[in-house]
């Protein structure tokens, strides 16, 4: 009898494999993030393709084979049609779920980290309207926290004292805020102005879920910072 396992799983990736079958990236909460290959994806017929499409939400019943698992059958839990259905959503889901898939390894479990992806999504599915881009990088910035790339918010990270407000900037080669008594000219590159506001918003991010944030109005100066200031972290930090 061949070994099965089931999984919970957002669906990140599908692409072509062999001549009638495919393969899909899926991020699941038992599991981690797998590939699994679909047996006869390409074909009408095919009774599987419908519930692993891309930013899908699925119960799938894996089987465990020599060379490669493969879908069994699956089941879409949802299919997000508001986030597909609107083009602002859409890619603000898409260039998350690229990001997400990116950065996050093959075979490592995290529940909470599960819990961020389905949360955002879930979210972004249920906004009548709303800053979309700045809610998927504030969903990225927990990524990173997550992942252990938490920056210092509330302290130099030159001298160590507490941050006071005023002329203060975000430090990216040293992972946190740095205050103006500290400023060099030698890692000015490194160093990116922020506002008040985008430090207050950072650190509620920090603390909060995704649903209390997206309460809150933010202004576009704010959301265009906070963009640029999480953006270049992750690329600092991961690429």
């Amino acid at each position: 009898m061949e070994e099965t396992y089931n999984l919970t799983a957002i669906i990140l990736n599908r692409r072509n494999f062999l001549e009638d079958d495919g393969r899909v990236v899926v991020y699941s909460r038992e599991r981690g993030k797998l590939e699994l290959v679909v047996r006869g994806m390409k074909k009408i017929k095919s009774k599987l393709a419908g519930h692993l499409e891309p930013m899908t939400l699925s119960n799938i019943m894996a089987v465990r084979g020599r060379q490669y698992d493969y879908v069994g059958s699956a089941m879409s839990q949802n299919c997000y049609f508001n986030i597909k259905n609107d083009l602002d959503k859409l890619i603000a889901a898409g260039q998350a779920i690229k990001i997400f898939n990116k950065i996050i390894k093959t075979d490592q479990v995290d529940k909470k980290i599960f819990g961020l992806i389905k949360n955002f999504l879930d979210i972004l599915e249920d906004s009548v309207k709303g800053a979309y881009d700045l809610l998927l990088w504030l969903f990225i910035f927990e990524l990173l926290i997550e992942l252990g790339h938490k920056p210092e918010l509330f302290n130099c990270v030159s001298c160590e004292k507490k941050i006071m407000p005023g002329n203060i900037k975000f430090d990216l080669a040293r992972g946190g805020l740095i205050c103006e008594k500290c400023f060099t000219n030698i890692d000015r590159i490194n160093q990116l102005t922020i506002s008040e506001n985008s430090v207050k918003l950072l650190r509620l991010t920090e603390k909060n879920d995704l649903e209390k944030l997206v309460k809150i109005k933010i202004d576009k100066k704010t959301g265009g910072e906070i963009k640029n200031i999480v953006s270049s972290f992750l690329n600092h930090q991961l690429f």
